[in-house]
């Protein structure tokens, strides 16, 4: 088994057509085969390897109000046990995965984060600060300068994806984007 060939199996088999709708996943990349949601086999075009073909790997992508596909960000929630009634909600512009592992990393965690929820957006910084503003306007915020709310995370759900739908709808009609 090859490196990368455990991960082709969560990955869907896309065609050359269907590629603008992802974003292509450079070859130098040590850890494409990670990032990958989907690939694509091709002809390959090198003359020593005729009746072969050339896999390309491509990441998630999101529709930007201008219709341009772009790498789609997150704003997400995490709960933890040692901290039964609050929520972390932040944002990342990697994976939440990736996030997660960051946050636990540090030493003053002493039990990990979970992740409960991700919202794909196109510019998590804007919906992050108007959720954070919106639930310590109704004062759920633990402390003003951390991302910690004390509010069970079905309803920072609903608050993510309600203002998440909002911002997207004032940036389509307005022409407005979320930059």
């Amino acid at each position: 088994m090859t490196n990368g060939s455990k991960y082709i199996n969560r990955m869907k088999r896309i065609s050359p057509d269907l590629t603008h709708f992802y974003i292509k996943l450079e070859d130098s990349d040590p850890y494409r085969c990670r990032k990958a949601v989907a690939f694509t086999l091709t002809p390959s075009k090198e003359s020593e390897f005729q009746g072969w073909e050339d896999v390309t790997y491509y990441g998630e992508g999101i529709l930007d109000p201008t219709l341009s596909i772009r790498k789609p960000e997150w704003v997400y929630v995490l709960v933890n046990k040692s901290m039964p009634g609050i929520c972390k909600i932040g944002m990342t512009t990697t994976t939440v995965g990736q996030r997660v592992k960051e946050i636990n990393y540090a030493t003053g965690v002493i039990t990990p984060w979970f992740p409960v929820f991700k919202y794909k957006c196109i510019n998590s910084l804007i919906l992050e600060q108007a959720v954070h503003q919106h639930l310590e306007d109704l004062g759920y915020r633990v402390n003003p300068k951390r991302e910690g709310f004390e509010i069970d995370s079905q309803t920072a759900i609903d608050v993510i994806k309600e203002l998440g739908e909002k911002l997207t709808v004032v940036s389509n009609d307005f022409g407005n984007t979320l930059e």
